[in-house]
């Protein structure tokens, strides 16, 4: 029987690990009264890209509402709020009783393409950008390796809002995720709503 439970206990760890968030959530500032239980919840990324904004937030839907809060879309609800402002978002909210409105700030979230197109320039000597070698060449002739890049994680601003628009959090989100929109946003609203819980923020 111990034979048997030594190898589950292996794989329920193994399970938990690939389930670890790639996201780390830093609260830079935090209401000091806070409001009564959230209801419902407005969720609203903000990009140039209107695919970026409909995957985040149709992926980000399902894990706040295991919280018990309805949750509604800014892309289906307020489609051009970023043109007119946060206030339109704060207008809707006010119109149809959500009580919290958490913006996710994903302008520096450029994904690349998964496949070149035909007509790309692959020789680096043709290409407008510079390129730089992983290497350089030591006075004896030796070659020296180059320091690897800083970590180019992005940052992205996250604000709670009650329904009126006034702040009750703001902190920032660290990514570390596959080039795969899914899976940052589910990574990035899991810590997220995790961190607001911890704050009292949500349910």
């Amino acid at each position: 029987m111990r034979a048997l439970f030594f190898p589950l206990t292996v794989l329920a760890a193994a399970a938990l690990a690939g389930c670890a968030s790639t996201t780390q959530v830093t609260t830079r500032t935090v209401t000091d009264t806070p409001p009564p239980p959230a209801t419902t919840l407005l969720l609203a990324a903000q990009s140039p890209e209107s695919d970026t904004r409909e995957t985040w937030e149709l992926t980000c839907r399902p894990i706040f509402a295991r919280t018990g809060v309805t949750v509604h879309l800014a892309h289906q609800e307020v489609p051009f709020w970023d043109e007119d402002g946060r206030q339109a978002l704060s207008d809707w909210a006010g119109e149809h009783g959500a009580d919290r409105i958490l913006l996710v700030d994903l302008t520096r979230l450029l994904m690349s393409a998964p496949n070149l197109p035909g007509d790309r320039e692959l020789n680096p000597l043709n290409q407008d950008t510079e390129v730089q070698p992983t290497w350089r060449l030591g006075l004896d002739g030796q070659r020296i390796p180059r320091a690897p890049l800083e970590d180019t994680e992005d940052r992205f601003p996250a604000y709670l809002m009650d329904g009126t628009g006034a702040s009750l959090w703001y902190g920032i989100a660290r990514t570390h995720e596959a080039n795969d929109q899914a899976a940052i946003a589910k990574s990035q609203c899991r810590a997220l709503r995790d961190s607001l819980r911890q704050n009292g923020l949500l349910p």
